[in-house]
């Protein structure tokens, strides 16, 4: 009785915490999921069709492994249109778990929480998390990012983290446009991964080979059969007409970012922007300090944003989704500074400290709830949102 009294009073904060963020995460991902949208849209329709059986996945293998957690799912809950969703929030879910993964990796455990807080809570994420269609594969620039950062760190196991490199490159082949971000991390770890390579064994370097191209099989056999494929895993459209308009679709894209959307009712509520006045702020500072700090981390943001903009922009099945770790990110490095300088400038005044906290606290609180009031009572309650997610099953 004694000992489980002494274990109760070690971990009890820590098994308050775990409850409490399983509770909020339910809330946030997984709770009204079948309702709110009432209805489903064509594009989740078309989806859960897609994904139905092994047959429609190999014919089109594109966003492949969302398809075949769907597939899965399917056969779990007895052939549930939910079920398109219930794979989409849970990649959601770890997208955020990764984000403060990553953002601990860079900056404060202070920041990463606040930062996880807004980006898990953001409008944009809930959209796409909450819809049964590839859309949320988009953020696995976050999956991409979190294990080429475990590769750069770890000594202890990089055999074993090169496998698992290796199946994240070749999936991600599946997904529209992820191939550009995949070079442009081998680019940034050139060096590292040439040195890795150079000292591998033989055995291992064939197993990731044959891992790689065995991955990569379905999307090659499609390939050469329907040479389109092509173009959507690169992320261009197949109306090469389309280009013509990429100039006014980065305008609008920016613009959707931070000013007035177009009012795509199946990700946006009418015209607001994607990000609030407090994150727009943020995300200029962020954007500020990782100019001047001149980095591989200011590379990888810089490049990884210009390549979104340009693959959102271009019409070839990229979405403004591929965008928001990135946005994220930079915000969680401007609120980091922020809050290293305030607490530099006043380092043993506690009513400066507590105060400059408190105002950057309460300002993240008034984003997260316009944000979470914007997904979960303005968005279900507009007509264009009842008109685009009709469909009943």
């Amino acid at each position: 009785m004694e000992a489980a009294t002494k274990f109760y009073l070690r971990t009890w904060r820590g098994l308050v915490l775990a409850i409490s963020l399983g509770i909020i995460s339910y809330l946030l991902y997984f709770s009204r999921l079948n309702s709110l949208p009432p209805g489903y849209s064509a594009l989740e329709l078309q989806t859960y069709a897609n994904a139905s059986n092994w047959h429609a996945i190999l014919h089109n293998p594109i966003n492949a492994p969302y398809k075949a957690f769907v597939w899965l799912c399917i056969l779990i809950t007895h052939h549930n249109q939910l079920a398109a969703r219930l794979v989409s929030a849970g990649i959601g879910l770890f997208a955020a778990i990764l984000f403060f993964f990553i953002v601990r990796a860079w900056c404060t455990y202070r920041t990463a929480f606040l930062t996880t807080v807004l980006f898990a809570t953001s409008a944009g994420l809930l959209h796409v998390a909450r819809i049964g269609t590839g859309g949320i594969l988009q953020t696995s620039v976050l999956a991409l990012l979190g294990i080429l950062l475990w590769y750069r760190e770890q000594h202890d196991y990089r055999a074993v983290i090169g496998y698992l490199l290796v199946v994240l490159f070749a999936l991600l082949w599946y997904v529209p446009g992820m191939i550009w971000f995949e070079l442009f991390g081998l680019f940034l770890l050139r060096r590292t991964i040439h040195e890795q390579l150079r000292r591998a064994k033989t055995f291992n370097l064939a197993g990731m080979s044959g891992i790689f191209l065995l991955c990569l099989t379905p999307l090659a056999w499609e390939s050469i059969k329907h040479p389109t494929l092509l173009e959507q895993v690169i992320g261009i459209p197949q109306n090469l007409h389309a280009l013509a308009r990429t100039g006014n679709s980065l305008l609008d894209l920016v613009s959707g970012i931070v000013v007035r959307s177009n009012g795509n009712p199946l990700y946006w509520v009418g015209h607001a922007p994607l990000l609030s006045a407090t994150e727009v702020i943020a995300l200029l500072l962020g954007l500020y300090y990782v100019v001047r700090e001149s980095s591989t981390r200011t590379v990888f943001l810089l490049g990884s944003g210009v390549t979104g903009l340009v693959l959102a922009s271009v019409g070839g099945g990229v979405t403004f989704a591929c965008l928001l770790p990135i946005l994220y990110l930079c915000i969680a490095i401007g609120i980091d500074h922020f809050l290293n300088t305030w607490l530099t400038v006043f380092p043993r005044n506690p009513v400066a400290r507590i105060g400059g906290i408190g105002v950057v606290c309460a300002m993240l609180a008034f984003s997260v709830l316009y944000q979470v009031r914007a997904y979960y009572v303005a968005w279900p309650h507009a007509p264009a949102t009842y008109k685009t997610f009709s469909h009943r099953v």
